[in-house]
């Protein structure tokens, strides 16, 4: 399942008329990263250092990251000219973030967002009401985030005990299965699009999802994934903004001239389908680049593409005012 990602994403690479992929321009991003991961400066626990992701290592963290996760998409409202922000512990978060501090504020006041019969019970104005934001707006597609809550909890309630633990049992230590597990049961996560006649599959936050018990559970334990190596990046709208930054994709004159004007791609067109998929196989070439180093230098740590997104996501937000002038595209939908 999961390489089947890769194999259908380089498939749309060799077809694609408006996105290439630049190789010879890899590796010396691939070079930049190998540092970080030579110098333990990037590693495998990069979410277990955020202060808004649980630290606790139970049944009850994976329940928060299975929540997150389930509704962690779209953080764009091209309606809303007000930026989302949520204040928690006197620090203010915005989108992905903002969304954990939401989560965490709901904790903090008596609702048990971790327990799935909670969840199942909560109407969609209390829903709203959790995700309010400072200035007093929410955030876009509150109703799909909420038949989405609703679907993981009656999901996990009817097959699971409640529990997302449970699927990583069944999974037992497979990454590929539990991707299966998760796709199957869980209608939101499936990620997929249509190019050419060819079924595309990207299950980005189905494969975050993964990615994040992994690193919180640092590789071990409900973390350990025999497979782990084998997910791609999570192809969304950020980390091909920096691989458009770093050289290593090209747009057409076309799609950056759509991209400038601020104009929305529409879920499943040719182009959405096309950035995509160059993210997940220019990523899978950069690990292949990095890798190559640390074989020629005797090094011996961990890189995936897990990792290498995590790195790529971290410099947009870092560096966004360096991003700014470098286009990216907007597309709402509940898949990223």
């Amino acid at each position: 399942m999961v390489l089947q990602v890769l194999n259908t994403c380089q498939q749309v690479v060799r077809q694609s008329k408006d996105v290439k992929i630049v190789s010879s321009n890899v590796p010396k991003l691939a070079e930049k990263i190998y540092l970080l991961v030579k110098e333990e400066k990037l590693t495998l626990d990069e979410f277990k250092k955020c202060t808004l992701h649980p630290k606790n290592e139970d049944e009850e963290a994976i329940n928060w990251i299975f929540l997150v996760d389930s509704i962690n998409y779209c953080f764009i409202d091209p309606n809303n000219k007000c930026h989302w922000t949520v204040t928690w512990k006197n620090n203010k978060y915005s989108g992905y973030f903002g969304l954990c501090a939401a989560i965490n504020r709901a904790i903090e006041n008596g609702i048990k967002m971790t327990d799935m019969k909670t969840c199942l019970d909560l109407t969609k104005t209390q829903l709203d009401e959790i995700f309010l934001g400072d200035d007093g707006t929410t955030l876009p597609l509150l109703q799909q985030r909420y038949l989405c809550v609703q679907q993981s909890a009656s999901v996990l309630l009817q097959k699971y005990k409640g529990n997302f633990v449970n699927c990583i049992l069944e999974a037992n230590h497979s990454a590929q299965k539990l991707l299966e597990i998760i796709s199957e049961n869980f209608s939101y996560f499936r990620d997929e699009s249509i190019y050419n006649g060819l079924k595309v599959a990207f299950y980005k936050r189905a494969q975050i999802l993964i990615a994040d018990i992994w690193s919180s559970f640092r590789g071990s334990g409900f973390g350990e994934f025999h497979d782990i190596d084998t997910l791609t990046m999570f192809a969304d709208y950020r980390v091909p903004q920096v691989l458009l930054y770093f050289g290593v994709l090209e747009y057409s004159e076309k799609l950056k001239e759509t991209l400038k004007q601020d104009i929305l791609l529409e879920h499943d067109t040719p182009e959405e389908v096309e950035i995509r998929a160059a993210s997940v196989v220019a990523v899978n070439e950069i690990v292949c680049e990095v890798k190559k180093l640390m074989t020629q230098h005797q090094v011996h740590k961990i890189c995936n593409s897990i990792m290498v997104d995590t790195y790529l996501w971290g410099y947009r937000r870092e560096n966004a005012a360096i991003l700014e002038d470098t286009p990216y595209h907007k597309t709402l939908n509940i898949y990223y």
